[in-house]
């Protein structure tokens, strides 16, 4: 059992490909129906098990994708928190891809978990995100690794016209420094 066998099943139970996914997807939710979710996370756990041996970019673009679309039960978020061994380069390549639920996930990752660099990726979601939710997600993780930044950027989005973005601006804005 592959994990990009695991995914091809998804995407023809889906009905979209990775690609079309991010447009087609909705509100989301959905996934969780799928009926096939234990070989999806066993799959994941053998390709991180593979990571740990030797990086790869192949295996790692699926563990995104796998990742992307399990956004709402978190069981690959886990694994890839609890078994991965070098974080750095699967976090990078999630950080940069064009999955906004995997992006927003390594948002929450960066929160609680050390890797190199982790400040700049925080910064890098918050300032070149188009998904305010990826945004918020690490806005909120900033104000745990660097409180003083995560203040002064949620300065500007205090006003947002999203209900959300503004509501957590002001949370991390009300504490002290």
């Amino acid at each position: 059992m592959s994990l990009e066998t695991e995914l091809a099943n998804f995407w023809e139970w889906a009905n979209m490909t990775p690609d079309t996914y991010n447009e087609e997807r909705g509100l989301g939710e959905w996934e969780a129906e799928y009926p096939n979710w234990e070989a999806m996370y066993k799959a994941a756990n053998e390709a991180l098990g593979k990571l740990n041996t030797e990086f790869n970019h192949d295996v790692a673009q699926l563990l995104v994708h796998a990742l992307a679309i399990d956004n709402e039960a978190g069981v690959v978020l886990k694994s890839v928190e609890e078994k991965l061994e070098d974080k750095l380069r699967f976090v990078r390549k999630a950080v940069y891809s064009n999955q906004p639920q995997a992006r927003w996930q390594m948002a929450e990752l960066l929160g609680h978990v050390e890797v190199e660099g982790r400040e700049k990726m925080l910064l890098h979601l918050i300032n070149s995100e188009p998904d305010k939710y990826v945004i918020r997600r690490a806005l909120l993780s900033l104000s745990k690794v660097n409180r003083a930044k995560a203040v002064e950027l949620a300065q500007k989005y205090v006003r947002d016209s999203d209900p959300f973005m503004k509501l957590v601006a002001k949370e991390i804005t009300k504490k002290q420094v």
